[in-house]
């Protein structure tokens, strides 16, 4: 069976995915694509309608949310996980994101 080639934006999800709790996914992004830091910003702004950073701020915003959904870590330690320095900015970024706080999701995914 012969498998469709991934698009660059699946190649970008896919190193995000895998390296989630490194600091430094931009550059590594461009250190595994091959591109320049210009080159990644054109093709992910170009496809997403974001920047770079906010689009990889995103994925994490998403891993974040599955993992409150269903782990036993501490909002915090999710937090870190997902390569958040600041609790509070996370807090922020995420409320921001799903229009409800990190807190608020724990306490309904517990109630289930």
């Amino acid at each position: 069976m012969k498998t469709l080639p991934q698009t660059f934006l699946q190649k970008v999800e896919k190193i995000i995915q895998e390296n989630i709790t490194k600091k430094a996914l931009f550059q590594l992004l461009g250190e595994t694509l091959n591109l320049s830091a210009s080159q990644i910003y054109r093709k992910i702004k170009k496809q997403t309608g974001v920047s770079p950073s906010i689009y990889i701020r995103q994925k994490r915003l998403e891993q974040a949310h599955l993992l409150i959904q269903t782990s036993e870590l501490s909002i915090s330690e999710i937090a870190a996980w997902v390569g958040f320095q600041s609790l509070a900015y996370f807090s922020r970024c995420f409320s921001k994101y799903y229009g409800y706080s990190p807190m608020i999701l724990r306490q309904q995914t517990i109630s289930r």
